[in-house]
C-alpha cells in the first residue's frame, strides 16, 4: 500500500470551492484502479489563535508577540491510500483535466508526494 498526501491553501473566501472540488471527485476515486481510501482535512483557519487569545493574559501573550498578518487562507491536508505509484500517477493521468477546476480557489503554495509510514 502506498500514501499519498496533498497539502493545497485555498485562497480567502474559496475554501467552499476547494472543498466541492474534492467533494466531486469521491465517485471518479471510488471507480480507480487501485484505490483504497480517503480522507480529507481541512484547517479550521484562526481557531488555535482565538484559544490562545482565551487561555493566556495579556501580558503573557506580550513576551510572544507576534506581528500581524493576513488571513492565511484555508489549508487541505488529503490523505489517500492507493495498492501502487503507479495506480495514482495512472489516476492522475486519466483526471488532469479536471484540475483547472481547483487551480483558480489555490494559492501557489503546495505540496503533493508519496510517504511511508514511521508509526502506526
Amino acid at each position: 500500500m502506498k500514501t499519498f498526501i496533498v497539502t493545497v491553501t485555498a485562497q480567502p473566501g474559496h475554501d467552499a470551492d476547494v472543498t466541492r472540488y474534492y467533494e466531486g471527485l469521491a465517485p471518479v476515486l471510488a471507480e480507480a484502479n487501485g484505490f483504497i481510501g480517503r480522507k480529507i482535512f481541512r484547517s479550521r483557519t484562526g481557531e488555535m489563535a482565538t484559544a490562545v487569545r482565551k487561555a493566556y493574559t495579556e501580558e503573557e501573550l506580550a513576551k510572544h508577540a507576534e506581528p500581524p498578518h493576513e488571513d492565511p487562507g484555508t489549508t487541505f491536508i488529503i490523505v489517500e491510500q492507493w495498492e501502487s505509484v503507479d495506480d495514482r500517477i495512472e489516476f492522475g493521468k486519466q483526471t488532469g483535466k479536471r484540475n483547472v477546476e481547483l487551480i483558480p480557489h489555490l494559492l501557489p503554495a503546495h505540496s503533493h508526494e508519496f510517504f511511508d509510514e514511521l508509526t502506526g
